[in-house]
C-alpha cells in the first residue's frame, strides 16, 4: 500500500491546558518546521499560511501553531510576554512530536517573528540536539543571554529597515551560534505586506531549509556574523 501525506490537527495536553496545531507530514520528509504565531502576529497569519503551504509543497513537514496560550490565558497580559512559560510550552509540544512514530527521526526547526525570538531561543537551547536551526522574520530581536552553540540562526529583514538592521545585527553579534546570517529583502520594510516581497522571504526560507550542510555556499549574499 502506497503511503500518503498526512494532514491532521493535533491537540496537545500540557498540564491542565490544551493547545492545538495543524500538522502536515509529507511522505519521506526529514525536517519538521514549527511555525509559531501568537495574538500579536495576526497580520502575518495569512502570510505564514502561504509560507506553510510552500514548505509542504517542497516536501518539508510543518506544524502551524496559532498560539502557545489558551484564550483564557491571553486575558492575563503578563502571560503574553512570559517567555519562560511560552518556551516551556514549545519544548513540550516538540517532545510530543518527537515521540510520534512517524516523526521521531525528523530534525526540527523553529520559525517565527523576531519579536518572539526569546522563546524560540530558549526552546532551541533545551532541545539543541534535535533542532536544525531557528529562522526569525523581521525586526525587533530582543537581547538574549541564551547560548545556541549548536543551532544556526537566520534573520530575514527588510533592506529599508535601517534601524531594525542595526538593532538586530547588534543582538545577533552577541549570541553564540555556529552560523548566524542576516538576509536582506531589497527595497522592502520589514512587514513584507507586498506579495512580491513576501515571496522573496519564502524563497529565502526554502533555500535555508533545503541546504542545511552548505548554507554559506548557497547563501553568498548573506551577511554572516
Amino acid at each position: 500500500m502506497k503511503r500518503a501525506d498526512l494532514q491532521i490537527t493535533i491537540r496537545f495536553q500540557i498540564n491542565r491546558i490544551q493547545l492545538s496545531g495543524d500538522l502536515f507530514l509529507p511522505v519521506d520528509s526529514k525536517l519538521l518546521v514549527v511555525l509559531v504565531l501568537d495574538e500579536k502576529d495576526e497580520k502575518f497569519e495569512q502570510r505564514f499560511s502561504l509560507l506553510n503551504r510552500k514548505l509542504n509543497f517542497a516536501g518539508i513537514a510543518t506544524l502551524l501553531l496559532q498560539d502557545l496560550l489558551t484564550a483564557e490565558e491571553r486575558e492575563i497580559h503578563a502571560n503574553r510576554s512570559d517567555d519562560a512559560l511560552l518556551a516551556d510550552r514549545l519544548v513540550e509540544i516538540t517532545k510530543y512530536l518527537r515521540n510520534r512514530r512517524d516523526i521521531k527521526y525528523h530534525k526540527f526547526a523553529y520559525l517565527g517573528l523576531s519579536s518572539a525570538a526569546e522563546r524560540l531561543f530558549r526552546a532551541g537551547f533545551v532541545l539543541a540536539q534535535d533542532v536544525d536551526s531557528i529562522v526569525l522574520i523581521g525586526n525587533g530581536l530582543p537581547h538574549s543571554k541564551i547560548s545556541l552553540s549548536a543551532v544556526p540562526i537566520l534573520n530575514i529583514i527588510g533592506g529599508l529597515d535601517f534601524y531594525g538592521i542595526e538593532s538586530n545585527r547588534s543582538v545577533l553579534s552577541k549570541i553564540q551560534s555556529p552560523v548566524k546570517g542576516i538576509h536582506y529583502i531589497p527595497g522592502s520594510p520589514s512587514h513584507f505586506e507586498d506579495r512580491g516581497k513576501w515571496s522573496q522571504v519564502t524563497d529565502a526560507v526554502l533555500r535555508w531549509f533545503k541546504s542545511p550542510h552548505s548554507r554559506k555556499i548557497e547563501f553568498p549574499e548573506l551577511e554572516f556574523l
